[in-house]
């Protein structure tokens, strides 16, 4: 049985910190191929383990930003009001330095922001078997207010065979029993689709559809890199998350539970968009004579010190931006009158299963705790502290 949250913080979710993880076997992996059939082959386990073939993993966190978030108490000033001065008092006003300020800069040498907030981390403060509730545990810190947005992750991949990196910023929309979850468009050959799983291997082109878990192992042989990261940075309470494994795509059923959660503008963007593709661009020289001349305007109902240009809203020349938005108008159009408008294919849901979790805490002098839970056989974590 699934059990989801709709809590802005998932303070609800504190009952489920007595949950059995189910365990599944996790082996650090040495390359891709033998880290994609060794996934295979333990999934494979899992569904002959399992009496109910259907069973999901539990959720702990689910869409944490997507659901309007309640006022906020006075815990919310009291917690700001400790943190924010003492924060403040250890950072330095000094600026960068130039010949008039360098004596004195080096006179001053501790002029770097000094990590404070926290006492330090031991190892009688983690969780001993398990990182996922170590997690849950640091997301739920009270500390993390609902508007600075905890869930808010970077997301890594490589290309192969080049190797190159791309990071992007996205949304932590799921915390289940296997490892954390995100949702996206990955069907463009520009984007982050083809990185992870590869080209479609009949038309060598882009993704038509994601493809279901038990054929997301069949990627690699199309240039699929499906070893991916994710960097959680809360520098509000001076602690990082460090997440390195496999991503796995959900299944249909899966995407269409969240999906079915997202607003109707959210759901047209989704189908209108095709992500990271090229909508226009220009060569250099191009625009020299299309610059703006008009001079900028303070506005002043939008604050003191915004400076935005009279014609924001006007461009000189086609910049793309209409052919997304006739994108959008056409598929208004075609679900117009639909009352569920219904998942697209090239979208979903991803799950990034741990192969190693570090969690990270600030400490004065640089001397950073850092604790890191790595997979071993039989579904079991090494617990290791590492040198900052």
């Amino acid at each position: 049985m699934i059990v989801h949250t709709f809590s802005p913080r998932i303070s609800a979710l504190d009952s489920f910190l007595r949950i059995r993880f189910r365990a599944f076997d996790q082996p650090r992996l040495r390359a891709l191929h033998s880290a994609t059939a060794t996934l295979a082959n333990r999934s494979t386990m899992s569904h002959n383990e399992e009496t109910d073939a259907t069973r999901r993993p539990k959720k702990l966190i689910f869409a944490p930003g997507d659901i309007a978030a309640t006022p906020d108490t006075d815990s919310k000033s009291t917690s700001e009001s400790a943190i924010q001065p003492h924060l403040e008092a250890l950072r330095s006003d000094t600026s960068t330095p130039n010949s008039a300020t360098e004596n004195q800069i080096l006179s001053n040498p501790a002029r770097a922001h000094q990590f404070g907030t926290n006492p330090p981390l031991t190892i009688s403060q983690i969780h001993g078997t398990n990182p996922l509730h170590q997690f849950h545990s640091w997301f739920k810190d009270p500390r993390l207010l609902p508007s600075s947005a905890p869930e808010t992750c970077t997301l890594a991949t490589a290309t192969l065979p080049s190797g190159r990196v791309s990071a992007r910023s996205v949304y932590l929309k799921e915390l289940d029993e296997r490892g954390w979850v995100v949702y996206s468009n990955w069907g463009s050959r520009e984007g982050k689709g083809a990185q992870v799983f590869g080209l479609d291997p009949k038309s060598g082109s882009e993704l038509g559809s994601m493809p279901e878990p038990d054929e997301a192992a069949a990627s690699a042989s199309h240039l699929g890199n499906r070893w991916g990261a994710l960097t959680f940075s809360w520098a509000g309470v001076e602690r990082q998350v460090r997440i390195e494994g496999l991503m796995e795509p959900l299944s249909r059923e899966e995407s269409e539970l969240y999906w079915r959660t997202r607003e109707r503008g959210s759901q047209i963007g989704g189908w209108a968009s095709w992500q990271s593709k090229v909508l226009w661009s220009a060569e250099p020289g191009q625009l020299e004579e299309h610059q703006r001349r008009q001079s900028v305007a303070k506005v002043q109902e939008a604050g003191a010190g915004a400076d935005v240009l009279v014609n924001i809203d006007q461009t000189d020349i086609d910049d793309g931006r209409a052919l997304l938005e006739q994108r959008v108008k056409e598929m208004e159009e075609k679900f117009s009158g639909v009352e569920e408008i219904p998942l697209p294919p090239f979208w979903g849901g991803v799950r990034l299963v741990p192969e190693s979790v570090e969690f990270w805490q600030g400490r004065r002098s640089r001397l950073h705790d850092r604790f890191r839970y790595v997979a071993v056989d039989g579904g079991k974590w090494r617990l290791e502290r590492l040198s900052p």
